[in-house]
């Protein structure tokens, strides 16, 4: 038998889950779960099941820190992420993390089925508007013009509320070299202000959360 784990934080999702899994008669659920410290506390006195079904927005811990954090205790776990987010900032995090696999939450349930399969046979299967949303991200402008060791430095400490000179005293600089490092942080984001950088940082992960 094939085995299943279920990751959501809403029951009546688990629930349908479920019902759609018995559907597949060489397959069982192990176990399901609501949010992502559960199952991996689950999984350090159980044996890792065939594949995780994983929901991104949870509380506590979200889809993507669970789904990194399993891929590097259980390289060979296959996770399909199940999701009705597909902007550029879940998509990024999900392929960043090492998913197997996205499929969206309004998927028909025999192409979830065949989606499920698939994943569990090794296949890396995405929904075609996730893939568009890759492409998307892929021009986004701190993938095109990529920020310097330095330049993320700055900007972590300006997404702090930091001034030049405050930054230049902690990275032991002068406040020229700040400003400098600034206006290429403010030209490669695409931004125009200090605010502006500090949301872009944030939303798409540059710089450790605050």
């Amino acid at each position: 038998m094939t085995s299943i784990i279920l990751v959501d934080d809403h029951h009546i999702v688990r629930q349908g889950l479920k019902f759609l899994i018995s559907s597949m008669t060489d397959y069982t659920i192990a176990a399901d779960f609501s949010d992502g410290f559960e199952v991996i506390d689950y999984l350090t006195t159980h044996e890792p099941p065939d594949c995780i079904l994983m929901d991104l927005v949870m509380p506590k811990m979200d889809g993507i820190k669970t789904t990194k954090t399993l891929k590097a205790l259980h390289p060979d776990l296959k996770i399909l992420v199940l999701s009705s987010y597909i902007d550029e900032e879940h998509v990024l995090g999900v392929m960043e993390a090492g998913a197997d696999g996205y499929e969206v939450k309004d998927a028909e349930p025999g192409k979830l089925i065949e989606t499920i399969r698939r994943v569990v046979a090794g296949e890396k299967i995405f929904h075609p508007s996730v893939m568009t949303a890759v492409r998307n991200a892929e021009q986004l402008p701190h993938l095109q013009k990529k920020l310097s060791k330095r330049e993320l430095e700055v900007l972590e400490q300006m997404v702090k509320g930091l001034t030049n000179k405050e930054i230049a005293g902690i990275l032991f600089v002068s406040e020229k070299t700040v400003k400098t490092h600034v206006s290429h942080i403010f030209s490669k984001l695409e931004v125009n202000d200090r605010t502006q950088a500090a949301i872009y940082a944030m939303t798409y992960h540059l710089v450790k959360k605050q």
